[in-house]
C-alpha cells in the first residue's frame, strides 16, 4: 500500500513539474501573439489609413508590370473573398490588405485566448493535489470549445471531428472530477 502510494505522489509531481514547464511556455506564446495581433491589427488600420497612397502605388506598380496580379490575389483569401476580389478589382487594394490583416490579428488573438485558458489548465495542474478539479474542467472546456471555433473557420468537417473527441475528454474529465469528489468526502 505504501508503495503505492509514493508511485502516485511521484507521479503528480511529475505532472506539476510538466505542467510549470508548460504553464511558462505557454504564456511566453501567450504575449507573443498577443503582440503580433496587435501589430497586425496597427497595420491593417495603417494600411488602410494610407489608402490613397498604396493605391495608387500598387496600381502603378501593376501597369508598370513590376507588381504582377497574382501576387495580390493573396489578399483575396479573406474570410470573405468576395470582397477581397470586389475590392481589388475596384483597384481598392489597400482596404483588401488591412480588412486581410486585420481578420489575421483577430484570429491570432483567439489563439491567444485558447493559450490563455490552456495556461490556466496547467497553472491549476501546478498547484492541485488531483488534476480532477472542476477549475480545471471549466477553463478545458473553455478552451476546446475555442479551439473547435478556430478549426470551424476553416474546415468544418475537422472542426466536428475535434469537437467529438473534446466532447469525449470532457466527459473522462467529468467523471474523474465525480470520482475525485467522492474519494475526498471518503477520507
Amino acid at each position: 500500500g505504501k508503495r503505492k502510494m509514493s508511485e502516485s505522489s511521484s507521479k503528480i509531481e511529475r505532472i506539476k513539474k510538466s505542467s510549470k514547464a508548460a504553464y511558462i511556455v505557454t504564456n511566453i506564446f501567450k504575449v507573443f501573439l498577443i503582440v503580433c495581433a496587435v501589430l497586425a491589427i496597427l497595420g491593417g488600420v495603417l494600411v488602410i489609413g494610407l489608402g490613397g497612397i498604396l493605391n495608387r502605388g500598387i496600381g502603378n506598380a501593376l501597369a508598370d508590370g513590376e507588381l504582377k496580379e497574382r501576387d495580390i490575389l493573396a489578399f483575396e483569401e479573406l474570410g470573405e473573398r468576395e470582397l477581397g476580389q470586389k475590392l481589388i478589382k475596384e483597384g481598392n487594394y489597400a482596404l483588401a490588405i488591412g480588412i486581410y490583416a486585420i481578420i489575421f490579428g483577430i484570429t491570432i488573438i483567439l489563439l491567444a485566448l485558447v493559450l490563455h485558458f490552456v495556461s490556466r489548465i496547467f497553472k491549476d495542474f501546478m498547484e492541485s493535489y488531483s488534476p480532477f478539479q472542476p477549475d480545471i474542467l471549466k477553463n478545458l472546456k473553455i478552451a476546446l470549445v475555442l479551439i473547435v471555433i478556430y478549426v470551424a473557420q476553416s474546415d468544418i468537417g475537422i472542426a466536428l471531428v475535434i469537437g467529438m473527441a473534446a466532447w469525449c475528454v470532457t466527459n473522462i474529465f467529468e467523471y474523474g472530477c465525480e470520482l475525485q469528489r467522492q474519494s475526498d468526502e471518503t477520507l
